[in-house]
């Protein structure tokens, strides 16, 4: 490149510009943004993180509500009647439009001349038509709610080829409540004696007050006639009021003790550690039998049993966030400047370290959920007055050649669950990760 003479150049030429304006630093005109807000920003750009945040919500919703949804006072009302409504199919207003959970199910080896007796509207259509021994059976798909209704009221045997009555005895009261409720189809005996008769009754109106068509169980019911529905929002609620309990004391005492021994460190901090690793070695299952065992299942047992070794691990984190910045040059300059331990603590190294602890906290959850859910499907955890969702899948996966809703539900819940937890724990992990504050 050629080079110029700078004394060559006519200053006559040159101008200044903007000779009389000042030039100030402008104004900084966005807010500022703080770690927390920062954190959130980046958890919604998390797009996996934010759906499951939503079935999270969707599902805590539920849980607070949906054990008051259903109108269905039996089971705490008459056991025995319960139990003449067991297993019946999901069946779910609209839905029922669009031949999905309809309340239709399989009848599988029935006698074609039973079945030619039922009501028209009850058999959907024939699947398969067989003899056996000189005997037509078939296989049809029926509204199973009009045929258990039918065969509550006329019996399922025939008898010289007309359907058995199927008669119920009731007492006076219960007789008046029969026929209160219209329920009763015809009067077979009155024994006066003795306050009884013997009647053949409508079973739907008379229990539920309610006919088969009108009549809806959500998900199905359970072997002992229990509404799936309810009893799944009803697990829900004590698993996660169990989960949330337990994982906050498990972080508190993590919290402290390993606040204290990462941040003083030394002989206390040695020998606490040989303590943790015996505690540590102890099996859980173990533990957890032993005080069933000895204690049974209530609520305290099973808080104490997953307390008693549940806290190492929150415990390990917070040592190992605290040895990793107690040495820092902000905490080197505070301690400088005077600041107490307590102070340091709680304003220079425990905010740094909140994003890990938070991390954890929302993987614990679903972690207790799970393990408490494996234990109470091999038995070991049976609430006494209560369900879970261990003793729904257990029960479900007996019963799930004949009746798969019984499985479908709980298992479609508890793996959204645990889905949903591990998704928003990632969502968290990198929303207050330092080192990405501020990355696009």
């Amino acid at each position: 490149m050629k080079s110029i003479d700078i004394n060559s150049i006519d200053k006559s030429k040159l101008i200044f510009v903007d000779r009389d304006r000042i030039i100030k630093d402008e104004k900084i005109t966005t807010k500022p943004i703080g770690y927390y807000k920062d954190a959130w920003l980046r958890f919604k750009r998390n797009k996996a993180a934010l759906v499951a945040s939503i079935f999270i919500a969707i599902i805590l919703f539920f849980t607070a509500i949906g054990p008051h949804m259903r109108n269905y006072q039996l089971p705490q009302q008459d056991r025995i009647l319960t139990n003449y409504f067991r297993e019946l199919p999901p069946k779910i207003p609209f839905l029922e439009n669009f031949g999905i959970f309809d309340g239709h199910k399989v009848i599988k080896g029935r006698s074609k001349a039973f079945i030619d007796t039922l009501p028209e509207g009850i058999v959907v259509k024939v699947i398969d038509e067989r003899v056996v021994e000189g005997v037509t059976l078939v296989d049809v798909e029926v509204d199973y709610y009009k045929y258990h209704s039918y065969v509550q009221s006329y019996g399922d045997q025939l008898v010289n080829g007309e359907p058995t009555i199927q008669y119920r005895r009731l007492n006076t009261e219960e007789y008046e409540l029969a026929l209160k409720k219209n329920s009763v189809i015809y009067l077979k005996e009155h024994l006066v004696n003795e306050g009884i008769y013997e009647v053949q009754i409508d079973l739907y109106k008379f229990a539920l007050d309610s006919d088969a068509e009108n009549t809806y169980f959500w998900f199905g019911t359970n072997s002992s006639g229990e509404d799936i529905f309810t009893n799944l929002w009803n697990a829900s609620r004590i698993s996660l009021t169990l989960a949330v309990i337990i994982t906050v004391i498990n972080m508190i005492i993590g919290l402290i003790l390993g606040s204290i021994m990462g941040y003083f460190g030394g002989t206390l901090d040695l020998l606490f550690e040989r303590f943790v690793d015996i505690l540590a070695n102890l099996p859980f299952m173990v533990i957890l039998t032993l005080l069933v065992l000895r204690y049974g299942t209530g609520f305290g047992v099973i808080i104490f049993a997953f307390v008693f070794n549940g806290w190492i691990g929150f415990y390990g984190t917070t040592r190992i966030q605290f040895y990793r910045y107690k040495n820092r040059e902000y905490v080197l300059a505070a301690r400088s400047c005077g600041a107490k331990d307590s102070r340091i603590i709680r304003r220079h190294i425990f905010p740094n370290a909140i994003g890990t602890l938070i991390t954890s906290f929302s993987l614990a959850i679903p972690r207790f959920i799970f393990t408490e859910s494996i234990y109470s499907f091999l038995g070991i955890i049976n609430y006494a007055n209560s369900t879970s969702i261990g003793r729904m899948l257990s029960e479900g996966q007996e019963k799930m050649n004949q009746h798969l809703h019984m499985l479908i539900f709980p298992a479609v819940f508890i793996s959204i669950l645990m889905l949903s937890f591990n998704l928003i724990s990632n969502g968290l992990r990198d929303a207050f990760n330092p080192s990405l504050r501020g990355v696009e």
